[in-house]
């Protein structure tokens, strides 16, 4: 009987969380699509998009999962608070989740890193799956990609009247 309190005191944690998480305007938006797949210990890989001071800002997220079962692709939007500067959002998030996907199924989940940033997502998931534990991501910020160079004939005739 002694795990009762334990989950409903986690489960007020988690909810004051999310209110203190949401207490100002979010600081960003993202977007990303992983896929996962796992038997006993899981690991998904995916890439997203940061939108933050009206930058767009690739990056990779990868990730572990224990207590997991199945094959799955999540995509996910969401929010960003706390977040001051763009090199703040990298890092290892934990999660504690758990569920079942059968075809199609989805949620929201509340992850924070080291840094304070705090994520709040709502993602919808596609395949077979099923979750009773907990895990990480691990979120890395990507080189942006370079702009189109222009050939040196290119540049040429555009210098020429």
């Amino acid at each position: 009987m002694r795990f009762a309190p334990v989950v409903l005191t986690l489960m007020l944690a988690i909810g004051a969380n999310t209110a203190l998480a949401q207490d100002s305007p979010p600081a960003g938006r993202l977007e990303f699509s992983s896929t996962s797949f796992g038997l006993l210990f899981g690991y998904s890989q995916g890439r997203g998009t940061l939108l933050f001071q009206g930058r767009q800002y690739p990056f990779s997220v990868s990730g572990i999962k224990v207590a997991t079962l199945g094959v799955s692709q999540a995509n996910a939007l969401g929010q960003v608070y706390r977040l001051q500067e763009v090199t703040d959002f990298a890092g290892n998030y934990a999660v504690i989740e758990g569920g079942l996907t059968l075809v199609q199924g989805g949620g929201s989940t509340l992850l924070r890193n080291g840094k304070g940033v705090t994520l709040y997502l709502q993602n919808l998931q596609y395949g077979l799956d099923l979750t009773l534990g907990g895990g990480g991501i691990s979120i890395t910020l990507d080189e942006p990609e370079p702009a189109a160079e222009s050939s040196p004939a290119v540049m040429e005739k555009a210098s020429t009247p």
